[in-house]
């Protein structure tokens, strides 16, 4: 599961209710965090609903008001590559978030007519070929899922010590989902039968004895960070030099059973 960064963590502190302290004795979350700004974001996106405003690029909006569309650029394996990868897949997260339900239901089973909007959503802003459709819809179904699994940890984190945080979404994500929706999703993980496959992931995670460390880059980042460092495409990169990287953190250090 991946861990959302501060600024989604924080959204759980902005709770407005007046039963109690928003945050639980004891966390480590910041409520010093600064909260999105009101009116910020993307005017293409806010005029249907508002999304994530750390996640808006203006820029695109801007180029898609006069015309023109974000150049991608693609590696040896048909990867994006650089700035308008970047973008790209930041904008399919927010279109991801503010259009697809949060129903209990896995990725294949969303409806294709929206993954044809997203298609078509991201055809519009990046000068992409018809190949790369796949590869679209599918990186949908990865921020879809990696965001579904950043609110299901805060539900676990609040449950017990804090209850009332759950009573309605998230500050940041209030104006995108709805309560009723809210309240069925946060049951739906609180319910019996979820219980036992978290339980099992759980199981699962604990047998992995040389966990990554590369957060939603994934082995995409280290190539880049390689290439960056040779300053030009690599055709074939060094599978061990890549496991190594996975696993090392940012200050250098490797612990346990990797280091060895």
């Amino acid at each position: 599961m991946e861990r959302g960064g501060d600024d989604e963590w924080s959204a759980w502190l902005d709770y407005d209710g007046d039963d109690g302290p928003s945050l639980p004795e004891g966390s480590s979350v910041d409520p010093e965090q600064p909260s999105v700004e009101e009116g910020s974001g993307d005017p293409e996106e806010q005029t249907q609903k508002n999304t994530r405003g750390r996640s808006k690029r203006n820029d695109i909006t801007k180029m898609v008001s006069e015309g023109k569309k974000m150049e991608i650029e693609y590696n040896h394996y048909g990867q994006h590559w650089g700035t308008g990868g970047t973008a790209k897949v930041t904008r399919i997260g927010a279109w991801v978030r503010t259009n697809i339900p949060l129903r209990d239901i896995t990725w294949p089973k969303v409806s294709q007519d929206l993954k044809n909007q997203l298609w078509e959503h991201i055809k519009v802003a990046f000068d992409v070929p018809d190949t790369d459709k796949r590869m679209t819809i599918a990186k949908g179904g990865d921020r879809w899922k990696d965001w579904k699994s950043t609110l299901t940890e805060g539900i676990f984190t609040f449950k017990d010590v804090a209850p009332h945080l759950l009573e309605k979404p998230p500050k940041l994500y209030e104006k995108i989902i709805n309560l009723q929706e809210w309240r069925e999703f946060v049951d739906s993980r609180l319910s019996p039968e979820f219980g036992v496959k978290r339980k099992r992931a759980q199981e699962s995670r604990a047998c992995n004895l040389y966990p990554h460390r590369t957060g939603r880059g994934g082995v995409r980042m280290i190539q880049e960070q390689m290439e960056k460092e040779v300053g030009h495409q690599i055709t074939e990169f060094d599978r061990s030099e890549i496991w190594k990287r996975s696993r090392t953190k940012s200050n250098g250090e490797v612990e346990g059973p990797t280091a060895e």
